[in-house]
C-alpha cells in the first residue's frame, strides 16, 4: 500500500545586528509537509527544510521543500497545496546542504594581545563602541473522477507528479485511495484547502532509494523540488502538516525577499533574537533604552512560558541583505568564503598582512626596548603561528586622536571542508544580490498548526542582520 505525504509550503531563512559599531546585525518558521499514515503502516515527519522566495511586486512566490521522513511504508506520496497552479522545477540534491554551509556564522573578532614586553595590554577583548563589521504537461486532460480534475502530469527529477483540483474533500479522499494512496487522514483538513480553491500537487516517492534502518524502516529526505505560483501574500501552508506530526516537528526556513521577512505575533523570531542581542550588548555598554527593551522582552517571554510551559521561541540563525561580497562567495567560493561579511569594517580600520603586522609589532617594541629580547623574539614567533592568513584576518584599528601603540583585531575565518565550500557555486542564480535572506528555525507543536502561516515584512529600520555568533543564547 502507498502512503501520502501532504506538504504545505515553505518558509526560509539567525543573526547579529550592528553592535553600536560592533559588527552584528539582525535577521522565520514552520514545516510545510504532512505525511498521511497508511493503514498498518507508519510515516512520521520529524523535520523539514524549506527555501522561500517572495516577489511582493509581482505577487509571485516560490518555495523549495525537502521533507525528512521515517517509516516502514514501501512507497508513499506527497501532496502539496498551493493557492494557484504551480510550476515545478528540480533543484540540486544538496541544495539545503549548500545553504547550510553558506550561512555558517562568523566567529567573533578578538582583540590581539601582542605582549612582546611580557605584560598583557589593557583593554577588553571586545566591546565599547567598536564594531566587528560586521513538468511536463499532460497530453490530454484526464477525465474528472469523483470531483477531482487532473490539470497536469509529468516528472520532475526522479518524482512523478500530478497537479489536481478537487470539488470536495470526500471526493479527493476517495480519489487518493483509489489511486493507491491509502492513508488514515482527515477530510476536514483537505476541505480547509478545497474551500479556498487551492491546487494540490501529488508526488510519488520511493523510500527504497533512501537509507534503511536495522528494523526495516526507512529514513531519508526527498529530492528538493521548487514550486512557483501566484499569490496575493507570502503564505506557508502549515495546517496540512499537522496530519503527519506525532507531537512536534523541527522546521528550518530560509526566506529570500526584497524586505526582511518574519512570522507574525508569538511566532516572531524577534522574541528570541533581540533578547540574545541585547544581553550581549550589556557587556558592550548597552544604553538605557536597550536595557529597558531587554527587561520588557524578558518579561514577555517569561509571561508567555508561564501561560504555556511548552512554548518555544523561533530562533534566528542567520540573516543578511546580500551585497557584492556575498555574491562573490558564489563566484569564487575558495577565495571568498572564509571572510564573508567583513566588508563593513569600522571606520578607519583596515586589514593588513601578517607580515606587516609582525613588522609593526616589532618596530613598536624596539621603541621601548627591554633587556628581554629572547622573550620578545619567541613571542613574535607565537604571533606568527597564531595569526596565519588561512586562519583569519588581522585588522589594524583606527584610533583618531588617541595616543599609544597601535591596536589590532583578529577576525577568525569560517571553516568548512574544501569540497563543501567549492560546491557553493551551485547556489549561483538562486541567491540574488539586493535581497534579504533570513534563516530561522521553529520547533512546532502539533497544536500550533491550526492555520497556515502568512509571512510579514520587518518594519523599515528594524531589520536585523546576523552574521557573527554571539556568546549569549536566545531564550
Amino acid at each position: 500500500m502507498k502512503k501520502v505525504l501532504l506538504c504545505a509550503g515553505a518558509v526560509v531563512a539567525v543573526g547579529a545586528s550592528l553592535v553600536a559599531t560592533a559588527v552584528f546585525r539582525t535577521p522565520a518558521a514552520d514545516a510545510a509537509c504532512c505525511y498521511f499514515a497508511a493503514q498498518e503502516k507508519d510515516i512520521n515527519q520529524p523535520g523539514q527544510k524549506a527555501f522561500i522566495t517572495w516577489d511582493e511586486e509581482r505577487k509571485v512566490e516560490s518555495f523549495t521543500v525537502q521533507p525528512k521522513f521515517e517509516g516502514n511504508a514501501v512507497d508513499f506520496g506527497m501532496v502539496i497545496p498551493t493557492p494557484a497552479q504551480p510550476k515545478l522545477d528540480e533543484m540540486p540534491r544538496d541544495f539545503f546542504k549548500d545553504l547550510a554551509i553558506y550561512t555558517i556564522l562568523m566567529p567573533l573578532p578578538q582583540r590581539i594581545w601582542t605582549g612582546l614586553d611580557g605584560e598583557r595590554e589593557k583593554g577588553r577583548v571586545f566591546g565599547g563602541k567598536r564594531s566587528a563589521a560586521p513538468g511536463a504537461a499532460l497530453d490530454a486532460m484526464e477525465k474528472k473522477e469523483k470531483g477531482v480534475t487532473v490539470l497536469e502530469a509529468g516528472v520532475v527529477g526522479s518524482l512523478d507528479y500530478k497537479i489536481i483540483v478537487a470539488e470536495q474533500a470526500s471526493g479527493l479522499f476517495d480519489w487518493l485511495k483509489e489511486n493507491s494512496y491509502v492513508y488514515s487522514g482527515d477530510k476536514g483538513t483537505l476541505d480547509f484547502y478545497i474551500s479556498k480553491k487551492w491546487f494540490f500537487t501529488v508526488m510519488k516517492i520511493d523510500p527504497k532509494q533512501m537509507k534503511k534502518n536495522a528494523d526495516g524502516s526507512y529514513l531519508g529526505e526527498v529530492t528538493p523540488t521548487r514550486f512557483t505560483f501566484a499569490t496575493d501574500k507570502c503564505v506557508y501552508p502549515l495546517k496540512i502538516t499537522q496530519l503527519s506530526v506525532r507531537t512536534q516537528t523541527d522546521a528550518l526556513f530560509y526566506v529570500q525577499a526584497a524586505r526582511q521577512m518574519d512570522l507574525p505575533g508569538d511566532l516572531s523570531w524577534m522574541h528570541s533574537y533581540r533578547v540574545m542581542w541585547l544581553t550581549f550588548m550589556l557587556g558592550c555598554g548597552a544604553n538605557a533604552d536597550q536595557q529597558r527593551e531587554l527587561q520588557e522582552r524578558n518579561q514577555w517571554v517569561s509571561a508567555k512560558k508561564a501561560k504555556d510551559p511548552k512554548y518555544e521561541t523561533t530562533k534566528l540563525e542567520w540573516a543578511r541583505k546580500l551585497g557584492d561580497d556575498d555574491i562573490a562567495v558564489l563566484e569564487d567560493p575558495a577565495l571568498n568564503y572564509a571572510q564573508l561579511g567583513t566588508g563593513g569594517l569600522p571606520a578607519n580600520d583596515k586589514a593588513i598582512t601578517r607580515e606587516d603586522f609582525l613588522k609593526e609589532v616589532w618596530s613598536e617594541y624596539e621603541k621601548n626596548r627591554s633587556s628581554n629580547d629572547e622573550y620578545a623574539k619567541n613571542r613574535l614567533k607565537q604571533l606568527e603561528q597564531m595569526y596565519a592568513p588561512e586562519k583569519g584576518m588581522v585588522v589594524k584599528m583606527g584610533r583618531e586622536g588617541q595616543q599609544g601603540p597601535p591596536q589590532y583585531m583578529w577576525y577568525p575565518a569560517r571553516e568548512a571542508p574544501a569540497e563543501d565550500v567549492k560546491a557553493l557555486a551551485r547556489l549561483k542564480g538562486h541567491l540574488q544580490k539586493g535581497q534579504w535572506v533570513t534563516k530561522f528555525r521553529k520547533i512546532l507543536r502539533k497544536d500550533e498548526m491550526t492555520d497556515d502561516l502568512v509571512l510579514t515584512p520587518v518594519a523599515a529600520g528594524k531589520e536585523q542582520e546576523y552574521l557573527r555568533i554571539m556568546p549569549t543564547s536566545p531564550p
